[in-house]
C-alpha cells in the first residue's frame, strides 16, 4: 500500500514534516562535515537522510507498530532540537 494512503487511513499528520526536519538535520550534517553550502553534496545528503527516515518508519511500523506515532513525534522533535 502506497505511504500517501496509509497516512490518510490512519490519519498520520506530522510523517511529512517529521521527514522534511530529517532532510533539513542532514542539511545541517553537511554543513557541519564542511562541504560545499551549494554543492550537490549537500542536496545528496538531505535525499539520504529524508530516505533513511522513511525507512526507519517503515521499520517502525512493522516492528513497532503502537508505537510509530511516537516515533514520528520524537523524529521531528529530535531533529528540531539538534538543528539548534
Amino acid at each position: 500500500m502506497p505511504l500517501g494512503k496509509i497516512v490518510l487511513d490512519r490519519g498520520i499528520v506530522f510523517i511529512d514534516l517529521a521527514i522534511a526536519q530529517v532532510a533539513g538535520l542532514g542539511v545541517v550534517a553537511a554543513d557541519f562535515l564542511g562541504w560545499v553550502p551549494n554543492g550537490w553534496s549537500v542536496q545528496a545528503s538531505a535525499g539520504v537522510a529524508a530516505l533513511l527516515s522513511a525507512g526507519f518508519l517503515v521499520w517502525t511500523e512493522r516492528r513497532l507498530g503502537a508505537l510509530r506515532e511516537a516515533m514520528i513525534a520524537g523524529a521531528v522533535a529530535g531533529s528540531r532540537a539538534a538543528r539548534r
